[in-house]
């Protein structure tokens, strides 16, 4: 069984390159990938499923052909589409994940799956946003305003974040707590960890990140490239997809 995990595409209109690379590694893998997980932010944002976009609906239509084929699709939330539900999901026939996290079994090895905004304790401020955002309350409220409402609060919100965007990645405060780390993997059987989010693609040993486990952290797209990982019969590797070709990242 082969299986593809992605994320931080963050898929919107006015970056059409993004989409269109998305879509040939989709073309690329669907006759040799049994399962696609998407660890969250497969978009830009989300203020609903009642407020799609042509970039979203193009999405699915992909998606639903991918899953059409046989492959199986599971998304996790993200830190930016958060609000993502199950009748867009439904739309294409994937699975959607509302937990933090998850573990399955990757190369014979039982891994945990999650975004990976949960383990940036660092990052107070944006904890207490998650904290917000991520009540039911919150979201009743939010969700029953007009889309133009939603839009505008999006807009603000996204605008507040890049603001501080590279501030917070210069501080290293985007990244990990070693401590939330080790709480989170505490109690846990799992050998292998793989998450998003930091956009700080890499891949750790057991013994390179002072933790038990090996650590998968995948990348944000770009225009011309992206890091994703590959699984396999036996091995869990990064690779780096230029929109023509993989390969295994050095």
């Amino acid at each position: 069984m082969r299986t593809l995990l992605i994320s931080d595409l963050h898929l919107q209109a006015n970056e059409p390159e993004i989409t269109g690379l998305a879509f040939a590694l989709f073309t690329h893998i669907e006759s040799s990938v049994d399962h696609l997980y998407i660890l969250g932010d497969l978009f830009e944002y989300w203020i609903g499923d009642d407020a799609v976009d042509h970039t979203a609906k193009e999405v699915a239509v992909r998606l639903k052909s991918l899953i059409d084929d046989g492959m199986k699709i599971t998304l996790m939330h993200g830190n930016r589409d958060f609000l993502l539900g199950e009748q867009y999901v439904e739309s294409f026939g994937g699975t959607l994940i509302r937990e933090d996290s998850i573990t399955v079994t990757l190369a014979g090895n039982e891994t945990l799956l999650m975004h990976g905004d949960t383990l940036c304790t660092d990052d107070s401020q944006y904890q207490f946003y998650r904290r917000m955002v991520r009540n039911p309350g919150w979201q009743t409220d939010f969700l029953a305003k007009s889309v133009s409402e939603r839009e505008a609060t999006a807009r603000m919100i996204r605008s507040t974040s890049k603001a501080k965007g590279h501030r917070a990645h210069t501080n290293n405060i985007a990244d990990i707590n070693n401590d939330t780390l080790n709480d989170t993997l505490d109690g846990i059987e799992v050998t292998r960890l793989i998450h998003g989010h930091t956009h700080r693609p890499a891949q750790y040993g057991p013994d390179e990140n002072q933790h038990s486990v090996e650590r998968l952290v995948l990348g944000d797209w770009h225009s011309d490239h992206a890091i994703v990982a590959i699984a396999d019969s036996d091995s869990c590797r990064l690779h780096v997809w230029d929109g023509h070709s993989l390969s295994v990242k050095e």
